[in-house]
């Protein structure tokens, strides 16, 4: 009889105090070849993910030190890889508005509490999958020029290092703020639907809608402010356009 090795899919870091919650979702994980890494602070995330590098966060939203929305800030605020690091919020807080903000700091999907662990376990592979697709030759063809750093007056936008500066000074955004202003000033003038921009710049039919599209490039105005080189237009019942004057 021949002994199969044990292959992992991959390594997934559990955050959450309910000792309960985490047994059963360590025991689907393992069930499901992964490897799961426990803790149930808060405070120990970031070095986690510093030593154990892993594929993907379940990260509970009420935590005794830190809560769900600071951490995924801290996580997307780290330097090189660790800021992509797929992050699911599980949570009991399954307001619109709980879920908006989640979706605004860069999480990939939100589970409320109950939750089916079955469907944890499909969630987590589908996360895994349009992460991991991202990084194949269809996606960056669909996304040219994905890697090419923009300029467009003090406007300056770098995919590769997830870095905006305007003025020489560096802009406080979210990764996917990132990549949406990035996909809409690589095509300047051209008209995009909040569809289109789920499809591009989410690369999936993401699960909060287009109202999140909304609240992305709200964001986006807000922190960069008003600019005569440029704008990001609103076509009423249509998308959105990234504008640049032919004087800029």
């Amino acid at each position: 009889m021949s002994i199969m090795p044990d292959l992992k899919l991959g390594k997934i870091v559990v955050v959450d105090d309910e000792p309960n919650i985490v047994e059963v979702i360590r025991l689907y994980l393992e069930h499901a070849s992964y490897e799961p890494v426990i803790t149930y602070r808060g405070g120990e995330v970031i070095q986690l993910l510093r030593d154990h590098k892993p594929d993907l966060v379940l990260l509970d939203v009420m935590l005794p030190d830190y809560s769900g929305f600071e951490l995924c800030a801290h996580i997307r605020g780290e330097p090189g890889p660790i800021a992509q690091t797929p992050i699911i919020f599980l949570t009991a807080k399954g307001e619109s508005i709980d879920k908006l903000r989640a979706f605004n700091l860069g999480v990939d999907d939100y589970i409320v509490k109950p939750f089916d662990p079955n469907e944890l376990i499909a969630r987590i592979k589908a996360v895994l999958r349009r992460t991991q697709s991202q990084s194949t030759t269809a996606v960056r063809q669909k996304l040219e020029p994905l890697k090419k750093t923009l300029r467009i007056g003090e406007l300056m936008v770098d995919p590769d290092q997830y870095r905006v500066t305007l003025a020489g000074i560096r802009m406080d955004l979210t990764p996917k703020e990132i990549e949406l202003l990035h996909f809409l000033a690589s095509n300047p003038g051209r008209v995009y639907s909040r569809e289109d921009l789920l499809g591009y710049v989410w690369n999936f039919d993401f699960s909060g809608g287009t109202r999140t599209v909304d609240a992305h490039v709200k964001n986006l105005r807000k922190k960069l402010g008003a600019s005569t080189e440029w704008s990001i237009q609103t076509l009423w019942g249509i998308g959105y356009s990234f504008e640049v004057p032919r004087h800029a």
